[in-house]
């Protein structure tokens, strides 16, 4: 479990950078009937489009009914969605067979837990929240793992608040 999650967050922290270089796939409507008249009008090599699974888009499209533009990419072991919505952005994992495997919601401060949020500031009250991930995996069981990027005016700290424990998972000093 622990290492789906190191993985899950490492490939989101290359996307949120910029890191990855997938074709994407952009969809007007969250439905797979909309998906195929896309895929027809699309110009994009047809085997990198095959592997969105009907299975998925079905999973996606029932369970986020009001997400329009969201986008979909081709990684290393299945696919992703990426949308914003209510100024979160989300990255959806799909293996292969069209299985949801995660979720990776990227949001700021104001949209943190209050009890999530509470947590960090009384520990850290000297320091400013820049974003927060919140990583949820088939095998958390619907618990998930909160990291938190913090920094003062000397570091930078990722937080990592899991089942109901918090620590310091990464720790960086800042140059000048």
């Amino acid at each position: 479990m622990k290492k789906n999650l190191i993985a899950l967050v490492i490939v989101s922290v290359a996307s949120l950078a910029g890191i990855s270089r997938a074709n994407a796939q952009v969809l007007s409507k969250s439905n797979s009937s909309e998906y195929q008249k896309n895929i027809l009008e699309t110009k994009n090599p047809a085997n990198e489009l095959e592997a969105i699974s009907p299975r998925a888009l079905k999973n996606f499209a029932g369970t986020y009914k009001n997400v329009t533009n969201e986008s979909w990419a081709k990684i290393k072991d299945g696919f992703s969605t990426k949308f914003i919505s209510n100024d979160i952005r989300t990255t959806i994992y799909y293996n292969k067979k069209g299985d949801w495997v995660g979720t990776v919601k990227y949001y700021s401060e104001d949209k943190m837990l209050h009890e999530i949020r509470h947590a960090v500031k009384s520990k850290y009250y000297d320091y400013n929240i820049i974003y927060t991930q919140e990583v949820e995996t088939a095998d958390s069981e619907g618990v998930p793992t909160y990291v938190i990027s913090l920094e003062d005016e000397t570091t930078i700290k990722l937080i990592r608040i899991s089942a109901g424990e918090m620590g310091v998972w990464k720790e960086y000093k800042k140059t000048n």
